[in-house]
């Protein structure tokens, strides 16, 4: 089981929602690979300097750490990893933070729109065939006991977890997946 992060305070809220931040975290995620400061500044088209400092701040947060260094043409280069955790909001809660945890659940939703939208569009252009269109967008609404949707809700939880560390026979897929209770 990936270890849980509890973001509780606003220092703790301001340094996980920066967008430099969430770009940084969603790369060392589809990288799946441990990558130095200037690997990732090439990836995010900022400064390894700037890409350093987003990096101790997400160390702070214990989302990201230093997996090992090497030796590269006589200068020590660091190789930061993301640590496989589920990061908790507790955006259940209408505490001073509430508006800025929905501002980033805006940010984390429509980020996957737009990737989803970028990969139709490229499909389009590609023409490919539907046997070859792997992405799916379902909405609607089911009709679940309170028992049903906790275990819909556990079963999802489960299945990310299994899913969520690389290995060589998997490519990343991004996930974005939404259950409440309707009210009429």
């Amino acid at each position: 089981m990936s270890l849980e992060i509890n973001i509780t305070t606003r220092e703790e809220l301001n340094i996980y929602m920066n967008v430099q931040r969430q770009r940084l975290l969603k790369v060392m995620e589809i990288s799946a690979v441990p990558m130095t400061p200037k690997q990732l500044s090439l990836k995010l088209e900022l400064s390894p300097s700037s890409v350093t400092y987003h990096l101790k701040k997400l160390q702070s947060i214990g989302l990201v750490e230093l997996d090992h260094t090497e030796i590269i043409h006589g200068i020590e280069a660091k190789f930061y990893k993301k640590i496989p955790a589920t990061v908790n909001l507790k955006g259940d809660l209408r505490d001073d933070l509430y508006e800025e945890k929905l501002l980033l659940a805006d940010y984390s939703l429509n980020n996957a729109w737009v990737g989803f939208k970028k990969y139709i569009s490229e499909i389009s252009r590609e023409n490919k065939m539907d046997s070859e269109v792997k992405g799916d967008f379902i909405t609607g609404t089911l009709y679940l006991t309170e028992g049903e949707a906790e275990q819909l809700k556990n079963m999802m939880l489960k299945f990310y977890e299994e899913h969520s560390t690389p290995n060589s026979d998997a490519k990343p897929w991004e996930l974005s997946f939404i259950i409440y209770p309707e009210k009429l």
